[in-house]
Order: C-alpha cells, then structure tokens, then sequence
C-alpha cells in the first residue's frame, strides 16, 4: 500500500469531514482506494440529501432573469446553498450567473462544488476569471479546491493559471492534490520544463521540508513511463539532487512508495541511483530491506541489486541479517517470479556461512516447481558463488 497516497487521501477526508487530520489517523492502514470510495460516497450522501427540494428551486432560477438570478444568489441564498441548487442547473445557466459573480464568492462555490459535476462548466467561464478565482484560492491557500479542478481546465487555462502561480512550492501543493494520475501526467507535460525543474529542486531547499514527501508523492502518483521521465529529469541535475531524494524517502519512511519508482528507472539512469554510497549505507538500506519484506516489494529489490556494484550487494547482504527470519523465502519467490537466480545467490553468498545451509533448505521446496533446467542453472550457480552445502536436494 502507497503511504503517500493514504495520507492525501485522509487529508482529503479530513477536509470533507471538517475535522482536523488527527482525527481520523486511526483509518492509515485503509487501503487509498478505499478511503477514496468512502469520500466519494460522503459527498453522495450529502447531495442526495433534500436533492428534490434543490432541483424544485433549480427549475424556478433556470427561467429567471440572469440579473435577477445573480441577486437571489449573492443577497439571499449565499455560496453553500448556490452550490448545491448550481448542481442542479446546466451548466450553460451556471455560467451565465457566475459571469456576474466575484471571485471571492466564487471560490466560495468551488470549495463545495463536486468536480465530477463541473467539468462543462469550467470550460464555459471566461478564463479572466478561472484565474482571478485560482487567485482567490492561492491567497487563502486552498491547494485542495485548486487540486479538485484543475484536471478539469483545458491545457491553456492550465498554462494561465500556472504562470500566475510563482512559488514552485504552491504549484506543487495543487498538483498533490489532483485526483486522476493519468491527469497528472499530462498536467506535467503541459508545465514548462524549467517550472518541473524548479519544482524537483525543491527536495534539496530545507526551508520547504515540509513539502518533501509531496514531491516523492508527485514521482510515485504517476505512469511507469512518467516515473522514468521524471527520474532521468531529476538525474540530469545531478547527484546532489538524488542524494537528496534518498535522504528524504530515508527521512519520512517512504521506501515502499519510491523502490516501485527506482526499478522503473532508465537502466543507466537505474544504475547511477543504486550505487550512490548514500543508498548503501547500513541503515539506510536496512529501511530499504524492510520495506521490501513488509510490502513485498522483493522483485522490486531483486531488479535493483541486478545493476548494483559489489558494495551495493555487500550492503543488501549486510542488511539482510539484520531483517525478519523470513528474508531467504521472501528473495527466493522473488528470484523464482524474475529468473534472478545468479542475482539472488550472489547476494546470499555475501552472507555468513551459517545461512548458505538456509538458503539450500529453502530452494528444496522449489524442487516441483522447477523445470530441470533451472534446477540445474540453480546448481551451478550454488558451486560458482562457494554456497557449498549439500545440493542433492535439487536433482
């Protein structure tokens, strides 16, 4: 489970619920999807509530007069209740009445507004003022608002907005808070390259530590293909910028979340990351090997000690000693899912020799499930690498 995307979820929830975020800590370990269903279904509930009476005030403002209509919005019904009779109108009527609304009382209406409900109004209003109301927003720091329905604006708004944003950070707060990941990938293509670079530089300014784990968050929420454009982005700035990274995935604990991210690297790219010194050293890649065996993330590990140097696989079998007594079974089921077998046994061999006996107990019970030929590349292997307990188990 990403621990990143759970904690934007309860933010988002605590958001809905109007209840600080402490609150509901105790719902961390509920799956992200999950937790998205529950808010979705929150916001149901609410607007299904009394939605008859709101459709019968809805079909009496439709045939008012737009002034007359903008009156009975701004002076009488006010924005929580204009959210919710907005709901029921087209969306060609909302934007003939928002046209004559202020900014502020429109960024009212959004903090309520249901996006999957406004997607044609967004592209109706002028785009003057989407971003005079993103300013409003900017200003009360409302990155969630922002976030709802800025995957919703066409690409030149999206450009608009951006270029009225300067802080990075605030850019990058927005972007957490987008719901759709496919919406994230084509929102960083539509950014100009230098605002992403800025944006990733980010990781290596103390002052906006708080804003590092939406960073990794940006990187994880993303297409494999994105991951691998975003990482080899974040190479090209050097390796000051990856050491970083990995202190800040080391930091916060967030190893389950950026592993999936290092093994969808470009291979040079890959093979920079896992050897910096920083990410052999002994506690960080304890926390490494921790997360692997706590989320299953072995294949994941196996793929990254395939390109690692011999300090690399050092570290990895220095950790390993140090993990659950489960580890060998765990790197056994992974080598058998990716044909790592030389990977996997060139690290055990690293280990002390009392657990070579370990491994080879375990690879027994792989006995029926693999072909004589692997059985036999598993043999050689064994005698290449010096693990030299009794074999005979695997003929």
């Amino acid at each position: 489970m990403s621990l990143l995307a759970a904690q934007a979820e309860l933010h988002k929830l605590a958001d809905k619920l109007d209840v600080p975020v402490d609150e509901i800590r105790f719902l961390t370990d509920i799956p992200p999807e999950a937790l998205r269903h529950l808010r979705t279904a929150l916001t149901d509930r609410v607007f299904d509530q009394q939605r008859p009476l709101f459709r019968w005030f809805a079909a009496w403002v439709r045939w008012f007069p737009v002034l007359l209509s903008v009156l009975l919005v701004r002076f009488w019904i006010g924005a929580t209740l204009a959210t919710r009779v907005a709901s029921e109108l087209p969306a060609w009527r909302v934007a003939d009445i928002a046209k004559h609304l202020s900014a502020e009382f429109m960024a009212d209406v959004a903090m309520g507004f249901d996006p999957r409900v406004a997607r044609e109004l967004v592209r109706l209003l002028p785009v003057a003022q989407i971003v005079e109301i993103s300013e409003v927003l900017l200003k009360r720091r409302d990155f969630m608002t922002m976030g709802r329905f800025v995957g919703l604006l066409p690409d030149k708004v999206v450009r608009e907005v951006a270029a009225s944003i300067e802080d990075e950070g605030d850019l990058l707060e927005i972007v957490f808070n987008v719901e759709s990941r496919e919406r994230i990938d084509h929102l960083v293509h539509v950014l100009p390259p230098e605002r992403i670079r800025l944006t990733i530089l980010i990781v290596c300014d103390v002052s906006k530590r708080l804003l590092w784990p939406k960073l990794l968050a940006l990187v994880t929420n993303v297409s494999d293909s994105m991951k691998r454009e975003l990482g080899d982005f974040a190479a090209s700035q050097g390796e000051d910028v990856l050491e970083a990274i990995i202190r800040a995935a080391d930091e916060d604990g967030l190893w389950e979340d950026i592993l999936p991210v290092v093994a969808c690297l470009s291979l040079p790219v890959q093979q920079r990351v896992v050897n910096l010194p920083a990410l052999h050293a002994p506690l960080v890649m304890q926390h490494i090997l921790d997360a692997a065996n706590r989320e299953e993330l072995w294949t994941d590990m196996l793929t990254l000690a395939a390109n690692m140097n011999d300090a690399g696989r050092d570290a990895v079998a220095d950790a390993m000693t140090r993990v659950d007594d489960s580890v060998l079974e765990r790197v056994a089921y992974a080598a058998l899912l990716r044909a790592q077998w030389g990977t996997a046994l060139d690290v055990v061999r690293r280990l002390p020799v009392e657990w070579h006996e370990r491994c080879v107990q375990v690879l027994a019970k792989y006995t029926d499930t693999l072909d004589p030929e692997t059985a036999n590349q598993i043999r050689s292997d064994l005698a290449l690498y010096g693990i030299t307990q009794p074999v005979s188990q695997l003929a």
